[in-house]
């Protein structure tokens, strides 16, 4: 194992990587598939109140509000995301100044704060989304909790994925080889 995600057969090392690459592909595809259906059902009820407004002078009502349903799915899928490839908040000037064991014990404290941090967050939003539950959209009747349950798919997919960086970096000979990787796959 050279780099603390996958050995020279391109196989995850330890029973933990393995886990921890199979829940970080889970995630992911998650978050690309909440983020890209979101778009493209926001554009589609778009587009349909506009074509029927060209052609009978009067709109749908509803399409007006799926953005305000779908948008925060679309920014926690994209937030979970950038997460994942380590492009949400990156200083990392101090860490390569710093000897691969003392990287390794900063990069695992930054895991730690971070998923305990979001741990907290989608705790939180259950509480937000209780209270929302009663609050309905004017013209679909749909409750807003549906809007709101995004913050718990997002704050929770962000948790996991640093649960996971952590796992890598633990397993990793110079944990900074984890985040190159990160910036890598983005590109």
């Amino acid at each position: 194992m050279t780099n603390g995600r996958i050995d020279q057969h391109g196989k995850a090392g330890s029973p933990a990587l393995r886990l921890a690459a199979w829940v970080d592909r889970i995630v992911t595809v998650a978050a690309a598939t909440v983020a890209l259906s979101s778009i493209i059902a926001i554009f589609l009820a778009l587009l349909a109140e506009v074509l029927i407004r060209y052609l009978t002078t009067r709109g749908l009502g509803w399409p007006t509000e799926v953005p305000n349903i779908l948008f925060p799915w679309l920014v926690m899928g994209g937030i979970v995301l950038a997460a994942h490839r380590g492009a949400h908040i990156a200083v990392s000037i101090l860490l390569y100044a710093l000897t691969p064991a003392a990287a390794k014990i900063l990069l695992a404290a930054m895991q730690i704060l971070v998923a305990a941090t979001f741990i907290f967050l989608s705790y939180a939003s259950i509480a937000v989304v209780q209270i929302t539950g009663n609050q309905l959209f004017p013209v679909t009747g749909i409750p807003q909790l549906y809007a709101y349950s995004s913050m718990f798919f997002g704050f929770g997919g962000i948790a996991i994925i640093s649960l996971v960086t952590l796992v890598r970096v633990l397993h990793a000979t110079d944990p900074r080889s984890v985040l190159d990787e990160s910036a890598e796959a983005s590109v």
